[in-house]
């Protein structure tokens, strides 16, 4: 898509809290980290197979999620081969064009890490691995020594051509949310000192785009990363990471959210003490409580594990919830420093099932702390 066809604007403080305005029965939905109201509970788009039927459910699954309240959706290159982010796209500049929404209300989450091939060039291995080739490592985008683990790339200039086509596939200007993929990769495989270099580049790549006006902010999407004892290879320090970002950006860095792992079989980040922070080792939703960073909560039903049967006093805690995914999700969201859980949906029955749990107030602190006392026994 040019340039002059990408839709402008973000998603903005007086944009957000008036899309929040239009729910006023959903106590406790919407957070504001950074000043912007994002809803509680947000739409993932990683699940499903390239175009196809899955593609179609997707783009009618968008203004089913933004009529319940959902106003964060997360989606990435890597998902479904780009059509993730086209099927969003598609759906959401449909939804512009006839004024159901406006721009500065949503908040949409992209990221970068992965070399992905476009399945409308590809139809076999041989081809995805020729077009990756091509496009990646012969034109100098990708440095084949710095690829780690045979698909991911740090590089820049790779990261600066995942922005381009990001936005091209979303056919929007700007991107709120840009997130780093993975990063622990690099760190494993490089070492601390060549991966704080690296990681450094990174966040002065990010910070251009940022006063380019092509992202809003960036963050960083974890697996295990965060997550990992400061004494493990791997471990990602939360404050070295905000360290780097005051060193690239000043006291006004963009470095504004984390993504990571967490629902109730993969509590650690909010009960394991892996993080350095003022007091002290704490978890890291604890480490990062108070600093306006935003967290967004990956994977919180387990891809699809929560909904064949959750233990009893897990159920037991929620007990004027339906089913055993509103009982894991409501586990996420009313866990404190969580500002969003991210739920893979394209069906609607998924979305109006989880989506009902807006219309609930978040569970007490002391029913969480609890939860994480039973689970230890």
């Amino acid at each position: 898509m040019l340039e002059a066809d990408l839709l402008p604007g973000r998603a903005t403080r007086a944009g957000t809290r008036r899309f929040a305005s239009r729910f006023p029965t959903l106590s406790g939905h919407f957070r504001t980290p950074d000043g912007l109201a994002l809803s509680s509970i947000g739409l993932g788009t990683r699940p499903g197979e390239p175009n196809g039927a899955d593609d179609l459910l997707y783009r009618a699954a968008v203004p089913r999620a933004l009529e319940c309240g959902l106003n964060v959706v997360d989606t990435a290159p890597s998902y479904r081969m780009q059509t993730s982010e086209r099927a969003l796209g598609a759906s959401l500049r449909r939804l512009l064009a006839e004024g159901k929404v406006a721009r500065d209300e949503v908040y949409v989450i992209s990221k970068g890490g992965y070399l992905t091939p476009d399945p409308d060039r590809v139809r076999t291995s041989r081809e995805a691995r020729r077009y990756l080739i091509e496009t990646y490592v012969e034109s100098g985008l990708v440095d084949p020594e710095a690829v780690v683990g045979g698909n991911h790339s740090l590089d820049p200039a790779f990261l600066r051509d995942q922005i381009g086509r990001s936005r091209s596939n979303l056919g929007l200007a700007t991107i709120d949310l840009y997130c780093v993929q993975d990063p622990e990769l690099h760190l494993m495989a490089k070492g601390p000192d060549e991966f704080r270099r690296l990681l450094t580049r990174v966040l002065e790549t990010l910070e251009e785009a940022v006063a380019e006006g092509t992202i809003a902010a960036y963050g960083l999407s974890t697996w295990h990363g965060l997550l990992l004892p400061h004494t493990e290879r791997g471990h990602l320090s939360l404050v070295e990471c905000l360290e780097l970002a005051l060193d690239v950006g000043g006291a006004d860095h963009h470095l504004r959210a984390v993504q990571l792992p967490y629902s109730v079989a993969m509590g650690e980040a909010g009960g394991l003490p892996s993080q350095f922070g003022p007091e002290g080792r704490a978890p890291v939703l604890e480490t990062l409580r108070d600093t306006g960073t935003a967290v967004f909560a990956s994977v919180p039903l387990m891809r699809g594990r929560a909904v064949r049967g959750l233990p009893d006093f897990v159920r037991e805690s929620f007990p004027d919830l339906a089913t055993d995914a509103q009982c894991a999700l409501q586990f996420v969201r009313s866990t404190p420093g969580v500002t969003t859980v991210l739920v893979g949906m394209r069906q609607l029955h998924h979305i109006d099932e989880n989506a009902a749990l807006a219309g609930h107030a978040p569970a007490d602190e002391k029913v969480i702390r609890n939860l994480f006392e039973l689970a230890l026994r």
